[in-house]
This record gives C-alpha cells, structure tokens and sequence, in this order.
C-alpha cells in the first residue's frame, strides 16, 4: 500500500451514521462502480460508512457525463430509467411480496432467499451511476457554462434554473396529508374530534368519518418509512400523521394557498425556468445544462426515497432471522446479510462479522474486485486521508445552496436521536441531510453542512424553503459547536465565529 501516493492526493468524503446489515453492500456497490485502485476508497465499520474519493478523479467523471449529456440529449433520464426498472422495480416486487404474505409464514430457506436477494438489491442500486460525484465541483461546471456564454445570473435566478419541475418525496407527502387536512375541513365537526385524539387508543373515533379514516390508512401505507435513515427505520403510525395534522389544522396554514403552490409547483417552475432562459436567450444547450442538474437533484431524491424503503423490508428480514435464531437486531445488524446463509446464524459468523468490520474496515479495488484492507493499512488509510482533509481546510467556507445572510446560535446536529436539540431559528449545522432532516431544517434560519453540492439534499430543501444554506464545507460539524454563535454569509460561501 502506497501512502505516498494517497499524500498526493486531495480526497473528498462523504459519511453516514449505519450498520453493516444496511450500509456494507451498499458500500461495494460504490466501490464497484468507481473500480478505480488507490484513487476510492470506503469504510464501513458496525457504526457509519464513509466514502474517500479523489476529487481529481470526480472532476473527470462530472466532465465525462455532461459531455455525453451534451452529445446525446436526454441520456441522464434514459439511465435514470434504467435504474428505475431494475433497482425500484424489481424492489417493488419484492416488498409486495413481504406485505402479502407476511414473514411469519416462509420457511427458513424462503426467508434467507428473500433475503439474498432484497441484500443484493442494495449493492445493484449503487452501481449503476453514482451522482454524488457532482458534490465536489457542479457548480463550477455551471458557471464555466454561464462565463463562455457570456451570461451572469443573479444566486436567486440561478437558484430558479437549477431547480427540477417534480415534486420531491418531502412535497409529495405534504401535498397528500393537506389533502387529507382539506377533506377533515370539509367534514362537519370532524376537525374538534381530531382533538380528542390524545393517543393511539382514541384513534377508534376516526371510526365516525370513514372517509377520513380511509384517507389516513392510506397515506400511512404510502409514506410509513418516510423518516428512516441509512442510521435506523421506523414506522410512522397512523397516530403520527394524527399528530401532525393537528399541527395543520389548529395553526395559521394557509392550507388553500399551499395546495394551490404544490398543484402549479410543476408549471410555475417550468414558466420561471422559461422566463430565465428567454431573459437571456439562453442557448438549447445551456436550458438542457440545467435540466441536467434539475434532474440529478431529482434522481438523488428518488434514490433517497429507495433507500429509505430498503431498508425498512431488510430489517425486518434481519429481525425475523435473528428472532428464529435467538438473536434481536442488534446482534444480527453487524452482519453482512449475504454471508447469512442458514437458520440459526451462529455466534461464530456474528464474532467473524465484528473482527472484520472493527479491524479491516476499508474497502477498495484491487484492479479486479473489492477487498478488504488487512487491519494495519485499514487503520492508516483512514488516519492519512482525514489528515489530509483537514489540513487542505483553512476556513469554514464552502458552496453556495441558497445565498442570504444571517447571524444566529449554532445547533450541531449528527444523527436522528440529536433532532430534539433543534430550537426555532438555530443555525443547523449536519454532516449532511436526508429526508428525515426536513422537520428540523424548516426551523433553521440557516443550513451549513460538511458534504453535499448543488444536486443534494440539502440544497435543494433549502432552495425550496428559502433558506441560507452552505454545503460542502467538510469540517463545519469538526469547527462548531453547540451554542456558538456565527454569522452565515451564504452570498459568499461562508461561516464566521463571532
């Protein structure tokens, strides 16, 4: 192993809290699909993944697929489509099947075929195209763009033309329960029931509106696992939803305004976009430039959305072998789920699950396949590449999501079990966001995170609520801490301790 070579390069990370149950296949999905030796590598340990990548090598691959965007229009949603088919389509199929028959009922070799197969879904979802590439340098590939085209936009204009016409999965759910919101307030007297519903038990009185009881199920089948994580799943109940549709209908919403925004979101968008364009009369490629960006912000969302349903069924597949083994989650969670091939799982490939991910958590390519550092060069991978990262930042400064200025305390929040810290109009500063995250970040004033670019999570959230937001930064959770209190420059890109 050639740590020299790793000093001389300058590598960006990505990272999430998880377990190897949910997060290891996905990990040599992405190592796969980059199958570049010494320039990728990843960890996964029983804690967190983290991928290192040379940005030299990223900056090629975003350069390489905007070309071929640019040469054959309309290639980035043709694999888009691909990706739909054989990774969500196929999942599909899959969970229907669980929700059927109920696991209960399969045999030992039913429940570990199923579970090969739903494991092997998640390493075949993170080979296909790996848009996070985009995170290091996209807006630099949009503004060479603007700059040869002798065109300057404002942030907000610009903001405009990044943004994709679809809804995301956070609007598409909100847009469904403000309709359930709309048919409670269309209901006589339903809505003061709606406050006898202190807990689950007083759910029963949803019995005397069978529509609104109908329209519930309904959105609680559709959007259960809309806060799981690559960190943990859970199931929101029917009684969560309650919750939060008193939120909406005792407060000042302004329920007919915002389904009017969601329900034009799509053409407004389009008309904005178009008005832009035309404003400076746009080349066809610059409009389609930025349809590309849109749309990776959207393939990213639906990936997200994916990967939160995933891993919700492979839990559940983890627990129900781990219950016929005598085992709870905890215990089978360190397992890779392939190397899980009968019933009961023995102590021995649980201790040999733990020795690999504690000592040799580094994956990287070796010129023909994935393999696992020996646990010396594990370790000194890791310590070289976070040292190089942190000594190439001087500044908490990164890229630009949505500009604006503002001061304000500073929340840091690592994973789901820290959301209780957020307070009304904190700064959020995250490693990155995910859909889970939506709840907090409408409390910010402003958005500052160590990873992401223009496509991500984060920026796009913050685009849509109007939020300050500054991403990419890679050490604003390492730099910041509770309580600090800083000034948010988000027209420049940067973070000040005052």
């Amino acid at each position: 192993m050639a740590l020299e070579k790793i000093r001389g390069i300058s590598w960006y990370r990505q990272q999430t809290g998880s377990n190897p149950y949910f997060a290891y296949q996905a990990s040599l999905g992405c190592v796969t699909t980059f199958s570049q030796a010494e320039r990728i590598y990843w960890l996964c340990n029983l804690e967190e993944a983290r991928g290192f990548m040379d940005k030299t090598l990223l900056g090629e691959l975003t350069v390489k697929y905007l070309s071929e965007e640019k040469t054959h229009p309309g290639n980035l949603v043709q694999m888009f489509e691909e990706w739909k088919k054989s990774v969500c389509g196929v999942d599909s199929e899959f969970f229907k099947e669980i929700d059927s028959r109920g696991l209960h009922t399969m045999s030992d070799r039913e429940l570990l075929a199923l579970n090969k197969r739903l494991a092997s879904q998640t390493f075949l979802m993170w080979t296909k195209f790996f848009m996070d590439i985009y995170d290091v340098d996209a807006e630099g590939l949009v503004e060479k763009e603007l700059v040869d085209a002798g065109i300057t936009l404002s942030p907000e204009e610009k903001n405009e033309m990044l943004l994709h016409p679809k809804l995301m999965a956070f609007q598409r759910e909100h847009l469904d329960l403000i309709r359930v919101a709309k048919l409670i307030k269309a209901t006589p007297n339903s809505s003061s029931t709606f406050l006898y519903i202190a807990n689950p038990s007083n759910l029963h009185r949803l019995e005397l509106y069978p529509e609104i009881e109908k329209a519930l199920s309904e959105h609680q089948k559709a959007y259960f696992w809309i806060r799981n994580s690559w960190f943990a799943t859970s199931v929101v109940s029917i009684f969560d939803f309650v919750e939060i549709l008193k939120q909406i209908l005792f407060s000042s919403h302004d329920l007919d305004g915002e389904y009017k925004e969601l329900i034009n979101y799509e053409e407004s968008i389009k008309e904005k976009k178009k008005r832009i364009a035309d404003k400076y009369n746009m080349s066809v490629w610059l409009r389609q430039m930025f349809d590309f960006f849109g749309f990776l912000a959207y393939w990213r969302d639906e990936r997200k959305m994916e990967m939160q349903k995933m891993n919700y069924y492979l839990e559940l597949l983890g627990r129900e072998i781990g219950k016929r083994s005598g085992l709870d989650w905890h215990e089978i969670k360190v397992c890779d789920p392939l190397l899980i091939t009968g019933i009961p799982v023995g102590k021995d490939l649980l201790e040999k699950c733990k020795k690999l991910f504690n000592e040799q958590f580094i994956l990287t390519w070796d010129g023909e396949k994935v393999v696992h550092l020996a646990a010396d060069d594990a370790s000194a991978v890791e310590k070289t590449i976070e040292q190089i990262i942190e000594s190439e930042v001087t500044e908490i400064r990164g890229m630009i999501a949505c500009p604006g200025k503002v001061r304000g305390e500073v929340v840091v929040i690592n994973q789901e079990t820290e959301f209780h810290k957020m307070k009304e109009g904190a700064v959020l500063v995250a490693n990155m966001t995910r859909p889970e995250y939506v709840s907090i970040m409408k409390k910010a004033i402003a958005i500052v995170t160590d990873e992401g670019g223009i496509t991500s999570h984060a920026a796009v959230v913050s685009r849509e609520l109007k939020i300050p937001c500054i991403i990419g930064t890679q050490v604003a959770t390492k730099k910041l801490k509770d309580g600090d209190k800083v000034f948010v420059n988000a027209d420049h890109g940067v973070v000040i301790v005052e």
